[in-house]
């Protein structure tokens, strides 16, 4: 048998209990008269909804915009032809930098591997998910901030955050602060409580103020969902389920300090497991069954505590490495998630051939990845590595598609994509050439839902367009031939982008 996207996935997750999301889609199309347009797999298959989709991405993603060019006398550039050419867009296309992190941390900065690495990474990407860990054991390859009391390491997170800067790229941190045990210095748990806060919040204040306009958003908390307050790190045995007057407190009090140093940046909370459940009849340890969908209403009531509180998150993170969901699958759960009215963000994603070779094993995420024992559930025939790679390709690009297309998310980071796809190893053989669909991303993010214009003014100067959201120039020849080039943005939120435009000519 060939195996396409749709017959894999039909065959291996149908039916298998891993994805726990209702079967309706609450599918929020823009133009509509109802909030709620509903797809039902019955009547309406993951194709059409792919398809709608990129029906739906220019409604979603472009605005309304008027440019009225003037000469430098003040009159009217009437009749003239311009080119109108997007830049970089206002939604958020990232990968994090483990790779090119490791990679300098090892003295292989000016390496090609770099090198290339970094050319491939700007060529797709407008952010960086910059790596800022106060500690995270036992990788050793990852950027510690403080693995040493009082010895602090952020040479490598500056020269991560120097070089998005440089290509305009936006950085992302991640993350401020995560209870698990591997991302706690050791040396922290020598305290009492009180005094652990104290460490705790000058870590939140001084990493924020350190970073002050040069990271504008940041994963404040990570995955709280499955890890104690701080205060119960002894206690700690995953999953921990923590109680929600305890989350809320903690969460409430790192956001009140990042932002009272940044309050123009932007913070989010960040958890998986979320899609799919990690694995079946999964128990914390109080006792409680958890699954995919506790979870998300946990996470529902656990913003809605912060909005009482009045420490709401900026954004709703949500990370996408476990569980292949189908386009009918992803869309409600963005739906569901977004009833708590706060942008959501895809802060981890990954499809990994691995998952399909080796998907009798089902793995399960908690402080490392380990296979799970019992029954499995995704269960299928054999496949080629050939068949295994058109799988992945084709849910990737179908999984960012209906991403972009809803209009709740607000930007898409992967995790480890390019190491993923292209061969930056040291050996001979390294070509450094990526695979085809980093071809299919770029072609989407820099064509297809890319603004690019060739039109002519009005009598009064006047362009009139619909564009993707985003930074612009429009670019006027001079009376030497030369084009000159005059910035102005397109952003989501504005219904009335009307901008005058001065130019030299």
């Amino acid at each position: 048998m060939h195996y396409t996207r749709r017959n894999f996935l039909n065959t291996a997750l149908a039916g298998a209990g891993s994805l726990l999301l209702t079967s309706g889609v609450n599918y929020k199309s823009p133009g509509t008269s109802h909030p709620n347009v509903m797809f039902s797999p019955g009547s309406l298959d993951d194709a059409a909804v792919v398809a709608r989709a990129k029906n739906d991405i220019p409604k979603v993603r472009t605005r309304e915009a008027s440019i009225r060019l003037l000469k430098a006398n003040g009159q009217s550039l009437a009749n003239a032809e311009v080119q109108v050419k997007q830049l970089r867009h206002q939604f958020l296309f990232g990968d994090n930098n483990w790779f090119m992190s490791k990679t300098y941390r090892s003295g292989l900065g000016e390496s090609d591997r770099l090198k290339y690495y970094r050319t491939r990474f700007s060529e797709l990407f407008n952010s960086l998910n910059v790596t800022a860990y106060w500690t995270e054991r036992p990788r050793n390859d990852s950027a510690k901030t403080e693995d040493f009391q009082g010895y602090k390491q952020m040479e490598d997170v500056e020269e991560s955050v120097n070089w998005a800067l440089s290509k305009g790229l936006v950085p992302k941190g991640h993350p401020m602060f995560w209870t698990v045990p591997k991302a706690l210095p050791q040396w922290l748990k020598d305290y009492p409580y009180e005094t652990m806060e104290k460490f705790i919040e000058v870590r939140i204040r001084n990493l924020t103020a350190r970073f002050k306009g040069r990271i504008k958003y940041w994963d404040a908390v990570n995955e709280m969902l499955w890890e104690p307050h701080p205060a119960n790190i002894a206690k700690r045995k995953w999953p921990y389920l923590e109680s929600m007057d305890n989350m809320t407190d903690y969460i409430g009090k790192v956001l009140n300090w990042a932002r009272s140093e940044d309050p123009d940046a932007r913070y989010a909370i960040n958890d998986y497991g979320l899609s799919a459940n990690l694995q079946n009849n999964l128990m914390a340890s109080n006792g409680q069954k958890v699954t995919a969908g506790f979870q998300r209403k946990r996470y529902l009531e656990l913003i809605r505590n912060l909005q009482a509180k009045g420490t709401p998150p900026d954004l709703i993170g949500l990370q996408c490495h476990t569980g292949w969901l189908k386009p009918s699958q992803q869309m409600a759960f963005y739906d569901e998630m977004a009833a708590a009215g706060i942008p959501l963000s895809i802060t981890e994603f990954w499809a990994k051939t691995s998952e399909i070779m080796d998907s009798a094993s089902d793995k399960v995420e908690s402080e490392e990845w380990r296979v799970a024992s019992g029954n499995n559930s995704l269960k299928h025939g054999k496949i080629s590595m050939e068949e295994a790679v058109e799988i992945r390709d084709k849910y990737i690009i179908d999984y960012l598609t209906c991403a972009f297309a809803h209009p709740a998310v607000d930007s898409f980071y992967f995790w480890g994509f390019l190491s993923m796809i292209i061969n930056f190893s040291d050996k001979l053989s390294a070509s450094h050439d990526p695979e085809p669909v980093f071809q299919e991303v770029k072609r989407l993010i820099t064509q297809e839902w890319n603004t690019d214009l060739t039109i002519r003014t009005d009598n009064n100067g006047f362009l009139r367009f619909r564009g993707y959201c985003g930074d612009y120039s429009v670019r006027v020849k001079n009376t030497s031939g030369i084009q000159n080039g005059y910035g102005f943005n397109i952003d989501k939120n504005s219904l009335n982008n009307e901008y005058v435009i001065k130019t030299s000519i």
